[in-house]
């Protein structure tokens, strides 16, 4: 369920944190690794706050497709910066190779593995408040109660998941975000059609509905926990 998702990603998200800020000073005095080896370990604790650049890319990519189209002599710069779309490129290839290892070839297994990749990482983006809440506290070195996932082992009929003591019962902060964001995408998909003078602007369209459906998914999936 969505609150033993949550629980786990904090858990892991803010200890990456706390792993960066316990072992930074100590990579960078280390005499026995490379500079090589040490950028790869500093990139590496830092994986987590990559939700944090997530977050902070979404909320501006709105007013962006605004200001993209209200000052004509910037235009060139977002031309230059839509080259960095390969990276997106690169993880699906990666990830396709991966897949087509251990489920084969074939254009249905292209299809659906196509609508899997989409489809986790509108999800993964949609988790990305919660997250980046998770990376602020561990940064900041804020303590918070350690909170194991739940362990649901329904073996009797009148058992009912929603009685696990793991379970939060209360709405958090980050709901409440999530369900906010999800209405701003909403408003960023429907910006695609107003920003340009003469037609429409659909650059940043499938990018805000991933955002749009991901926010939309934990948001809801959070909501139906409470109920």
């Amino acid at each position: 369920v969505i609150s033993a998702a949550r629980s786990q990603q904090f858990r892991w998200n803010k200890g990456g944190a706390e792993n960066f800020r316990k072992m930074l000073v100590r990579i960078l005095k280390s005499k026995n690794i490379t500079l090589k080896t040490k950028l790869h370990g500093i990139v590496h604790l830092l994986n987590s706050t990559m939700f944090l650049s997530v977050l902070i890319v979404a909320i501006l990519s709105v007013p962006m497709l605004y200001i993209k189209h209200q000052y004509a002599f910037i235009q060139g710069y977002f031309v230059a910066l839509s080259f960095f779309i390969i990276t997106t490129i690169i993880y699906f290839m990666c990830y396709w190779h991966m897949y087509k290892t251990v489920h084969g070839k074939g254009f249905k297994n292209f299809i659906a593995y196509i609508g899997m990749f989409f489809t986790f990482f509108s999800i993964a983006m949609g988790f990305s408040i919660h997250n980046t809440l998770a990376v602020i506290e561990g940064h900041l070195g804020m303590k918070s109660d350690f909170i194991r996932t739940p362990k649901f082992n329904l073996n009797a009929s009148n058992k009912n998941w929603k009685e696990n003591k793991y379970i939060s019962n209360k709405i958090s902060v980050s709901t409440i975000l999530e369900g906010l964001l999800m209405l701003y995408f909403a408003f960023g998909m429907f910006s695609s059609f107003l920003v340009k003078e003469h037609g429409v602007d659909f650059g940043l369209f499938p990018f805000h509905l991933m955002l749009f459906l991901g926010f939309g998914y934990v948001f809801v999936q959070s909501l139906k926990t409470h109920n």
